[in-house]
């Protein structure tokens, strides 16, 4: 997810937010600002605002606190975790990796919704024990709106399709039912874009009813639901498509490489221009790999300073390239591309050499030849007896 902002860590975790955060914070600070005085009256406008702002910023928190439960759960199970990023609808926990069986993928999954349900009772009990000291009145309704939200929260998410905690858990069922992977994740799209027509259709029949904001973004959220359901599924079938196939299989071999210390505007002229090469590993004097450069840094370079802007200073990191040796399964390469975007691209490494370089375009060309022979190979089913 881009365009996020990096707020630190906790428990180990990068936490970035998403600039649509700010839409979040302030859609809960209004409503709550706004229904308060009709809840405990005699306060000044501005203490309902500050009221508002609090409440929506302790409700962030148990949305962070949702997802960082997701993302120690996988750490506990051995799946590697990358940022916890909280956006317009909530959160985003990044596996790099799947769940070894089905009961480490219910423990993942169901670790969110739970929290939200313990934190509903957690507001719940703050509220009675403030309304038992007669102080604080709009505190106490700040709790019950907090320990309401967490609730519907924890309820929301359990709903039975992906991309929702509940269709994790539908997943984890059906893979340990069936004992296929795959086979569970297509019938978790499938509930996922049953469940999301269900909101689109109740948002809808919610407008037409007069419920203009709260129809209007039922069947958003239904929508995006389903646009999820949908790109999940497509994931699934990928994966089923390139089961036992290798990284050699999709790669580009040998790739052209180019020196890092030269300018970009020499690299234009001497890598670029008659090539049809979109991205190109990047060397030191030593001849090692440091990096990749692709079309779109080069772009982002001024024409005034591509002569004094070393390739190598734009250059992406070799530690933030997804990396893979030929044998690798194309299958595991395809999870470490997913977090970087549609345009990410890998380097294939073979005793310390660059062999080849893996990108969208390559998949989705290997996608069309498999669908145009027919001869789409269908992997192994993964036995498993845990849940």
């Amino acid at each position: 997810m881009r365009d996020t902002i990096p707020l630190g860590r906790i428990a180990g975790f990068r936490v970035n937010a998403h600039w649509s955060v700010i839409v979040v914070l302030w859609l809960f600070t209004w409503s709550l600002a706004s229904s308060l005085p009709h809840d405990v009256a005699g306060y000044s406008r501005v203490a309902y605002w500050v009221a508002g702002a609090c409440g929506a910023l302790v409700l962030l928190g148990s949305l962070l606190a949702h997802e960082l439960a997701h993302a120690v759960v996988a750490r506990r199970v051995g799946v590697t975790t990358g940022a916890v990023t909280l956006w317009l609808f909530g959160g985003v926990t990044t596996l790099q990796g799947e769940a070894p069986t089905p009961k480490a993928a219910f423990r993942i999954a169901i670790a969110g919704p739970a929290t939200s349900l313990a934190l509903s009772v957690v507001f719940a009990a703050l509220a009675i024990t403030l309304e038992s000291t007669h102080i604080a009145v709009v505190a106490v309704s700040v709790a019950w709106w907090l320990a309401a939200i967490n609730l519907l929260l924890g309820l929301f998410n359990l709903l039975p399709g992906a991309p929702l905690d509940g269709g994790r858990l539908v997943r984890a069922f059906l893979w340990r039912r069936h004992g296929d992977r795959v086979r569970a994740a297509v019938g978790a799209a499938h509930a996922g874009r049953i469940v999301a027509i269900v909101l689109i259709t109740l948002g809808l029949a919610e407008f037409v009813a007069g419920g203009l904001i709260s129809g209007v973004w039922l069947a958003f959220i239904g929508w995006f639901i389903l646009s999820a359901a949908r790109e999940e599924e497509v994931q699934a079938t990928t994966q089923q498509m390139f089961g036992g196939m290798c990284v050699a299989d999709a790669m580009t071999p040998k790739p052209h490489t180019a020196p890092g210390w030269i300018s970009v505007e020499d690299f234009i002229q001497c890598y670029v221009l008659g090539d049809r090469h979109s991205a190109y590993p990047i060397t030191d004097r030593d001849g090692c790999t440091v990096g990749l450069v692709t079309l779109r840094q080069l772009r982002d370079v001024a024409p005034g300073l591509r002569a004094t802007t070393k390739v190598r200073d734009i250059a992406i990191p070799l530690q933030n390239v997804p990396l893979a040796t030929p044998a690798e399964p194309l299958n595991a390469l395809l999870q470490k591309m997913t977090p970087v975007g549609p345009r990410s691209r890998a380097l294939v490494m073979e005793g310390g050499k660059v062999a080849g370089i893996v990108t969208s375009g390559d998949v989705a060309r290997l996608i069309d030849v498999y669908r145009i022979a027919g001869t789409e190979p269908v992997p192994t089913p993964v036995q498993s007896r845990e849940m």
